[in-house]
C-alpha cells in the first residue's frame, strides 16, 4: 500500500507541474505576436517605410479581421495593411491594455515595439 501511495503522489505532482507549465511553458498561447520571429532594428513608420532603430522590433504580418476586437498590453506601433498595401500606422501607448482601432479595409497588421517589451508584449483577440 505504501508503494501505491508514493506512485499516486508522484502522478498527482507530475500532472500538477505539467498543468502549470501549460502548452510550452511561459507566455500566453493566445498571443498573436510571435516574438521568436520578428524583424530586429526597425519599426514601420507613419508612411509605411521601415525606420531604422536598434531598440525596435517588428512582428511578421498578423492576419487581422476588423470585425474582431484586439487588445494590446504594451506601448507599440500598429501598422495596418490590405495585402501588401500599407494603409496606416497608429501609436498606442496610453492607458494600457487597450483595444486597438478597427480599420475596415485592413486584413493584416504588423506590431512594432521596443526590444525591452519582447518578453511581455501581447496582442490578443478579445
Amino acid at each position: 500500500m505504501n508503494n501505491f501511495f508514493k506512485l499516486f503522489m508522484i502522478t498527482v505532482l507530475s500532472i500538477t507541474v505539467l498543468a502549470a507549465c501549460g502548452s510550452g511553458g511561459g507566455g500566453n498561447s493566445d498571443n498573436l505576436i510571435d516574438v521568436d520571429n520578428v524583424t530586429e532594428g526597425s519599426w514601420v513608420g507613419y508612411n509605411g517605410e521601415d525606420v531604422e532603430d536598434e531598440e525596435m522590433m517588428t512582428s511578421e504580418l498578423i492576419p487581422y479581421n476588423p470585425e474582431i476586437d484586439y487588445e494590446i498590453n504594451r506601448s507599440s506601433y500598429v501598422s495596418y495593411f490590405n495585402g501588401d498595401k500599407f494603409i496606416e500606422t497608429k501609436l498606442y501607448g496610453e492607458e494600457l491594455p487597450l483595444t486597438i482601432d478597427s480599420v475596415e479595409e485592413a486584413d493584416g497588421i504588423k506590431v512594432s515595439f521596443n526590444q525591452y517589451n519582447k518578453d511581455a508584449i501581447e496582442l490578443v483577440e478579445k
